[in-house]
């Protein structure tokens, strides 16, 4: 819900929004009382999740629920899904390390083809492929990599 700001207080909003994503929330605490029955937590996310999506996308206002549902929304849900389930939000990697010693196997595997020992150079280039890392010839003898 990061930049979407609260639905204003007083509002009526939608009811039966509200009641079903208080009664989805409260079912949590009841599927993981039930023998950390996770098939019916996941079932009850997954279920929030188009009007998560709908506030952030503006298809549904923020408004349509209470502020208390909301902000126990908000709450609940990120706590389900990080800290009980442990699924964490993709981070991008900024860390230029990965590309450092990337560079550095390109720059070996080039010199293990300019002294013409192939066996090194496409062993450099198999063991990277294995790990999901393709190499590809450029022209004028530079290589660039992808990353699966």
């Amino acid at each position: 819900f990061q930049g979407v700001g609260l639905p204003a207080n007083g509002q009526e909003g939608d009811a039966e929004l509200d009641k079903k994503v208080r009664t989805l929330l409260v079912e949590l605490d009841d599927f993981m009382n039930d023998d950390f029955n996770t098939a019916k937590v996941l079932a009850n996310l997954f279920e929030m999740a188009p009007v998560i999506n709908g506030i952030k996308g503006g298809q549904v206002k923020a408004d349509a629920i209470s502020t208390a549902s909301y902000t126990l929304l908000n709450e609940t849900f990120k706590t389900y899904l990080e800290d009980i389930l442990g699924l964490q939000p993709l981070q991008q990697n900024n860390d230029s390390k990965l590309d450092t010693v990337l560079q550095l196997v390109i720059e070996m595997r080039k010199e293990a083809k300019a002294r013409k020992d192939y066996a090194a150079s496409d062993k450099i280039r198999d063991m990277l492929a294995a790990s999901g890392i393709l190499l590809k010839d450029e022209k004028g003898g530079e290589m660039s990599y992808s990353i699966d």
